[in-house]
């Protein structure tokens, strides 16, 4: 029996701990936005329970728990080599990372701006057109969050910046041109505080609108485009229903468009960029997020 074993390279008794898998860079990189997601759902569980005696803040550190668990699942969680406790001689990974006892609201802060940095280099660097659109809508969706604590930075390049004279998908073009159209009409119809936003949402959308077109962009804009007829909500007015929509369309092509951009070019960074840009805009007007804007499997 021994012998039979030796012969198959096996070893009975004492023997060498097993090694690890060599993981690939897109396994790293999914398996570190994996556990920042455990990070911040954990961090926010705590910030939860503690409450503080601020509804608001416990409601909000509620949502994100719920929406890290999501994002979690799809990134396929945090990789566990052994299933269950095994030797110290054997090789193993970091534990899963998780909230001190008396973390606060702004270690959620933290963790969801560390995150948004990480999916956003995550998105840039991604050689597959899945993980880049997901690695983007995460960035996405932790950016926003972040900002329910803290307001965002100011110091963010434009997407047109960013760009830096690349071309975009005709799609997106056309977006980005009827977001322009929407929020010119919305400028023209709005009170003061609306106007204001509609002004400078529709200065955004044009800027992108010409860059691209100066860029070579296959042009397929239309000379109109429809509002929605109606609002189910009486208290969301069409116009502003108007805003939400083509805000939240960019969104989605933008997130598409980081997946058909060539990895680490300034065309996927523009793209991400993009992405949170517009989601910041559409949240501006009210609208709401899945746990992983714009992304589909």
């Amino acid at each position: 029996m021994t012998a039979a074993l030796s012969g198959c390279g096996l070893r009975l008794g004492k023997g060498s701990p097993a090694s690890l898998p060599s993981a690939s860079a897109a396994e790293t990189a999914r398996d570190g936005l994996a556990r920042q997601a455990a990070l911040i759902s954990s961090t926010a569980g705590v910030v939860a329970q503690a409450g503080g005696g601020d509804a608001t803040t416990t409601a909000l550190a509620e949502g994100v728990k719920q929406t890290a668990d999501a994002q979690l699942e799809t990134l396929g969680g945090v990789w566990q080599p052994w299933p269950s406790q095994v030797p110290s001689a054997y090789p193993t990974v970091a534990p899963v990372p998780s909230a001190s006892a008396g973390a606060s609201a702004q270690d959620l802060a933290t963790a969801l701006a560390d995150g948004s940095t990480l999916a956003r280099r995550a998105a840039i660097a991604a050689a597959s057109e899945q993980d880049a659109r997901l690695f983007t809508s995460l960035t996405v969706a932790w950016s926003l969050q972040h900002d329910l604590f803290q307001p965002p930075s100011s110091a963010d390049k434009p997407r047109v910046e960013v760009a830096q004279g690349a071309k975009i998908s005709s799609g997106l073009l056309t977006s980005y041109d009827a977001a322009r159209y929407a929020m010119e009409e919305l400028a023209a119809r709005s009170d003061d505080s609306q106007r204001t936003r509609a002004i400078a949402d529709a200065k955004a959308a044009t800027s992108v609108v010409n860059a691209a077109v100066a860029a070579g962009s296959e042009d397929k804009r239309m000379s109109a485009y429809a509002p929605p007829s109606e609002s189910t909500d009486p208290n969301v007015s069409t116009q502003v229903l108007w805003a939400r929509q083509v805000w939240s369309a960019i969104v989605t092509s933008e997130v598409q468009e980081a997946g058909s951009a060539k990895a680490s070019s300034p065309a996927r960074e523009a793209a991400v960029t993009g992405a949170v840009d517009a989601a910041r805009r559409a949240t501006a007007w009210g609208a709401d997020f899945s746990s992983l804007p714009g992304y589909a499997a």
